[in-house]
């Protein structure tokens, strides 16, 4: 139990952290941090880098398990907006494990170093094909609509976000916004 106390410790500190100060941020700030000992953190991390991109990894696995559920016959719409807001009321509920999700997927030096982290992509990249295979979706490519997908949920949290009360806007606001994006997406 300890171990992952301990490890979880090290995520949601780590991920404060590099918000606050981008990748830069040092293994012994991590530690210190976390208050844990360094051979603590190579236990669980063979690197800096390794942390960044597993902790990435457990944000989206956390969103996929927590946010998308399966397809049971709703429409395509109701189905996309179900799940689409309970992406984007985890972010606005979330806000430091949103921003680093941000920051990791804009990063130049993640770009460059790591590339795309496939395995958190076959998850939406197989919902998009069977509502693009089902006719829900225009036939663009798969990959194209996922990632649009992804930038859609990012950009209405941040729009969320920059209201001083972004719950209540999302509860006000979140079905005209939705609606803006399915207009650029859907068949009908």
């Amino acid at each position: 139990m300890a171990k992952i106390c301990t490890k979880e410790n090290i995520y949601k500190q780590a991920t404060r952290l590099f918000v606050k100060k981008g990748f830069s941020a040092s293994v012994n700030e991590v530690v210190k941090k976390s208050r844990v000992a360094k051979g603590t953190f190579y236990h669980y991390f063979k690197s800096k880098d390794e942390l960044i991109v597993e902790l990435y990894k457990v944000l989206m696995f956390e969103i996929e398990k927590n946010c998308v559920t399966e397809y049971k016959g709703e429409s395509a719409r109701e189905y996309s907006f179900n799940v689409f807001g309970a992406i984007v009321r985890w972010f606005i509920t979330h806000p430091h494990k949103f921003n680093y999700i941000v920051i990791f997927e804009t990063s130049p030096y993640i770009k460059e170093v790591v590339g795309t982290v496939g395995e958190t992509l076959k998850g939406p990249l197989a919902n998009t094909m069977k509502k693009v295979d089902m006719g829900m979706l225009k036939a663009y490519p798969p990959e194209m609509i996922t990632f649009f997908d992804f930038s859609f949920t990012r950009a209405a949290a941040n729009y969320f976000l920059s209201f001083p009360e972004p719950r209540k806007c999302f509860e006000e606001r979140f079905r005209m916004v939705f609606d803006m994006y399915w207009d650029g997406v859907s068949q009908n």
